[in-house]
């Protein structure tokens, strides 16, 4: 008896595994019972489910909707704060996540041609970060100005 309830369990794994690893349509899956195609079929719609939901990304223009909601200053007010930072032109402005905080990374061209991107916390008006890129140079610096260095 105990040979037999041996053998059930490792025919049952071999059919759950074979119906797993080759898909709906494996031969091992024909042959299992009716109540275990289902249980097999729902595990295998669950795991795609899964899989899908984690592959899923946001569209730009709904992450900048979220970014804004989160923001307490306005664009204008981080370019204001940036520039006393670094003097120069403001090439480009974008809201983001830098590390879970929400900055407004304001990217300044120098007239030398260096540029920076000082990121300003979008909540609190500090700045968070600066980075220079010198194109000239090959040369990147970067300035962590937040509290954990």
């Amino acid at each position: 008896m105990m040979n037999k309830k041996w053998m059930a369990g490792v025919l049952s794994a071999m059919i759950l595994g074979g119906a797993v690893a080759g898909g709906v349509n494996h031969p091992a899956f024909a042959a299992a019972p009716e109540a275990a195609k289902k249980v097999i079929a729902q595990q295998i719609d669950k795991e795609d489910q899964e899989q899908k939901d984690n592959d899923r990304e946001v569209a730009d223009s709904v992450e900048q909707a979220n970014l804004a909601k989160e923001a307490k200053l306005t664009q204008q007010q981080s370019v204001d704060i940036a520039m006393k930072r670094v003097n120069g032109t403001v090439v480009k402005t974008e809201l983001e996540d830098e590390d879970g905080v929400v900055v407004y990374d304001v990217t300044i061209k120098d007239s030398k041609g260096q540029v920076s991107e000082v990121k300003v916390d979008a909540k609190t008006g500090s700045i968070v970060k600066v980075e220079h890129d010198d194109d000239q140079n090959d040369n990147d610096t970067e300035t962590n100005d937040d509290a954990n260095g």
